[in-house]
């Protein structure tokens, strides 16, 4: 009886342990599932938000959006400052035409709540994103886009430079966000499946609806450098690059070549595959860098 009651502590005792091992270990596994995921860096708190929530507020977006007017708009929560009232039909207008125009792109998508908030000044959009030089972006674990607009007169005037500038912003990242739907539906589930050059690819090839782009001169990165998020922030800076134009016109040259239903069917086909190289190789009949060969042959003859 009395080794019972001194086994006891050390029975307890080793099950608080063992309990404190599968809670460790449990979240480094969550936190590093879901930062694959989103391709962000999470907080243990952050994981568990998500998993509960789908939607992560913090506490910079939770302070921003108390300041702001909000509007909603079909599945979007528009916060802006009453500056930017004049603009919000407009705003309307182009999130009509990117929902619109991804459903022709990806088909019938589950339309998630998301929140857009629009900034007047630069500054203000580093409290929600560590990205430099940028006019917008898109979080999916926060389902959050944010804009920044310039020129507000001219984009009411009707200018045509500071209206595409503008709404090409709007549908750019929108599109990021429509992208991840897609994705949600395939069997993969996964969006570190696509690298960033694809990802951004699609943005661009949106944001440039209804424009046509002509090919400038630009350093050319290699698409197999521009897979990852970290590769893709490098080469922003790289002088004389242009990843993004590059990115948009390797979409554009697949479109030309293989039809705008090849990108549902690339998509579908590395839902099944888990295997962008070769789903793309299926589809194309062509690895990435022999892609990316007779695209340059293509667009320097």
């Amino acid at each position: 009886m009395k080794t019972s009651t001194k086994m006891l502590p050390i029975i307890l005792s080793s099950i608080i342990v063992l309990l404190g091992i599968v809670l460790v270990g449990g979240s480094i596994f969550l936190s590093k599932f879901l930062e694959e995921k989103t391709q962000e860096e999470l907080t243990y708190f952050q994981s568990i938000q998500m998993l509960f929530n789908t939607n992560f507020d913090g506490a910079a977006e939770r302070e921003i959006k108390e300041a702001n007017l909000r509007e909603d708009h079909h599945h979007v929560s528009i916060y802006y400052e009453e500056n930017f009232t004049d603009l919000l039909p407009l705003t309307k207008d182009t999130l009509d035409w990117a929902i619109e125009r991804n459903e022709e792109l990806f088909g019938e998508l589950d339309e998630r709540k998301m929140d857009l908030i629009v900034f007047e000044n630069p500054e203000d959009i580093t409290q929600l994103s560590d990205l430099k030089n940028i006019s917008g972006f898109y979080s999916e674990f926060e389902r959050l886009l944010g804009i920044i607009y310039y020129n507000k007169e001219s984009i009411l005037e009707g200018n045509e430079l500071a209206l595409y500038r503008f709404q090409k912003n709007i549908l750019h990242e929108y599109t990021h966000y429509a992208f991840e739907r897609k994705i949600d539906k395939t069997k993969a589930d996964d969006s570190t499946l696509y690298p960033v050059w694809f990802h951004e690819g699609l943005a661009e090839y949106v944001g440039n609806d209804k424009i046509r782009i002509e090919h400038s001169y630009f350093k050319d990165v290699p698409l197999q450098q521009l897979t990852t998020h970290d590769q893709w922030q490098k080469a922003r800076f790289i002088n004389k690059a242009n990843v993004y134009e590059q990115s948009y016109f390797a979409i554009k040259y697949l479109v030309d070549q293989y039809g705008e239903e090849s990108i549902n069917e690339l998509v579908e086909s590395i839902g099944e595959t888990r295997d962008f190289e070769k789903s793309f190789m299926e589809l194309t009949g062509m690895t990435v860098p022999e892609f990316e060969q007779e695209l340059n042959s293509y667009y320097m003859e």
